[in-house]
């Protein structure tokens, strides 16, 4: 079983290199399109821009584009619906955009698909998939930009009842709608447990990564995960939270399954083949400890086609048939000059 499942993730990974022009511009077109979206759906104060074909457009252009313009096209679809809303919170978004984008994208490009991914899990109700993944994939610098993604998240859930508080108001003055959002912010003990739970997890994950052990990446999926239930259910006990232990439960199994299928793709080690080697030179010894990935080859096959004796007693009748002809004929040619 385990000798076909390396079968299959060496064709994949061949099929993927040998046609990636192609293949890769189609996902970043589906992912793109899929994004915008679900932001859309969101945050619907504009049904204007609620077009499709604009959508698609974008997506278009995004396939052939870094990840970092589908951060920027998706923060300039909000700042059109929170204009709809409120100039302040309008205002508010924009700094907060600019100082993720000096932060985190300008830093490293992988950081605008950490934010996207993880306000996209919260909507789907998927989030606890992300934190033990984020720590094995990413490592430390994933803790500011998930961060920025669930403050993202929570903005959505909050514009509706800001935006049912400034539309029901009769005196409503500038400043009122993002002084209720960073009110909203500091009163969420929910967004504190989760923003204290995602950082505390993708760190003690990436340092069980990180363990000069060849099994290490099992002890981080399973400690990571234990770690994280048990700082929802404390946090969800001290604060009364309404969270949903079913829910819970059946994400950190498919959790562990999502971070299986990563380290699988990436490589799993051969314990059984551990090579130690020690070298020196003029200042150092050094003692390197390699674990081999594991790496399954299909045998070529050659396929030999045997005739029987008849079917070449045949052809060789008509070999000298054919042959006899010739001479027969450049005499009967001769003869006639």
């Amino acid at each position: 079983m385990m000798a076909q499942l390396v079968y299959f993730k060496e064709w994949l990974t061949t099929l993927y290199k040998r046609h990636i022009e192609i293949i890769l511009p189609i996902l970043k077109l589906l992912f793109a399109f899929f994004a915008l979206s679900m932001f859309q759906r969101m945050f619907y104060y504009n049904e204007f821009i609620d077009k499709p074909w604009v959508f698609l457009a974008v997506s278009a252009v995004q396939a052939f584009l870094p990840i970092s313009f589908l951060y920027y096209a998706i923060s300039i679809l909000i700042m059109i619906n929170l204009w709809n809303v409120s100039m302040d919170i309008f205002l508010g978004f924009v700094i907060f955009f600019i100082i993720c984008s000096l932060a985190f994208i300008r830093v490293d490009k992988k950081h605008a698909i950490i934010i996207i991914a993880t306000v996209l899990l919260f909507y789907l109700k998927l989030e606890y998939l992300l934190p033990v993944l984020l720590g094995m994939s990413v490592g430390f610098g994933a803790i500011l930009p998930a961060a920025a993604g669930i403050v993202t998240y929570f903005l959505s859930v909050y514009m509706t009842d800001v935006s049912t508080l400034l539309t029901t108001s009769t005196s409503s003055s500038f400043g009122m709608g993002l002084q209720r959002i960073v009110n909203l912010i500091l009163i969420d003990k929910k967004l504190l447990v989760l923003l204290v739970t995602f950082a505390l997890i993708i760190f003690i994950t990436t340092l069980l990564c990180h363990i000069f052990y060849e099994r290490a990446w099992m002890f981080a999926i399973f400690v990571g995960n234990i770690a994280m239930v048990l700082l929802l259910l404390f946090g969800r006990l001290i604060f009364e939270l309404d969270y949903t232990i079913w829910r819970l439960f059946l994400e950190v199994i498919l959790g562990i399954g999502c971070c299986y299928i990563y380290r699988f793709f990436r490589g799993i080690g051969d314990v059984s083949r551990i090579e130690k080697v020690s070298f020196e030179d003029d200042e150092y010894f050094y003692y390197v400890k390699a674990v081999p990935k594991i790496k399954v080859t299909e045998k070529n096959r050659n396929v030999t086609n045997i005739k029987s004796e008849e079917n070449e007693d045949d052809l060789l009748f008509d070999d000298i048939t054919e042959d006899s002809d010739l001479p027969d004929k450049d005499g009967k040619e001769a003869e006639k000059e």
